[in-house]
């Protein structure tokens, strides 16, 4: 009796080999590609703003700016070229965690204009201690875009010199 049981159970086995197999043979696989397309080449100016003492409110304007201080670094601080209309330029900064800051503004300002919506001189955005971010300007055109910079700060009082470094992270997309 155990012999024919052994027997029916190698004859399943050897039906179940082909089953299996059957299974591997019915695999498949799918490759995929895509190209990231660059839709702007994004250019900045650092600026070093110098000193500012406790209490003491600057304005820092490109040369010919009118400001306090003027810095020719402040001038096209920022420009983008695109390839694509609806282009979308994020302002991300780390101000908020400036705490040495009762005030510090920076105001992005069209310097050089694509198409008709804005003109030079024209205000972008506006970056605070409150409001650090920008979520997007509109370049509305393919081109090159610049934009100046105006700054102003007023330091609080600290317990020692305290250099600052404040970043500003740009980037680009579009929508199309």
């Amino acid at each position: 009796m155990e012999k024919r049981y052994l027997g029916i159970l190698f004859l399943m086995l050897g039906f179940s080999i082909p089953l299996v197999s059957a299974f591997v043979y019915e695999s498949a696989q799918q490759t995929v590609t895509q190209t990231i397309q660059e839709i702007a080449t994004i250019t900045l100016q650092n600026s070093a703003l110098g000193n500012l003492e406790e209490g003491e409110t600057k304005t820092y304007t490109k040369v010919g700016g009118g400001g306090d201080v003027e810095l020719a670094t402040l001038g096209d601080a920022i420009s983008i070229t695109t390839g694509k209309a609806s282009a979308y330029l994020h302002l991300d900064s780390d101000l908020n965690d400036l705490t040495d800051y009762s005030v510090y503004s920076i105001v992005v300002k069209f310097s050089a204009v694509v198409g008709s919506t804005y003109s030079v001189g024209d205000t972008a955005c506006t970056l605070t201690l409150a409001s650090p971010d920008y979520s997007s300007v509109d370049l509305d055109a393919a081109g090159t875009w610049k934009f100046d910079f105006e700054i102003t700060t007023t330091a609080s009082p600290v317990d020692a010199d305290t250099p600052t470094t404040v970043t500003i992270v740009v980037t680009a997309e579009s929508t199309t």
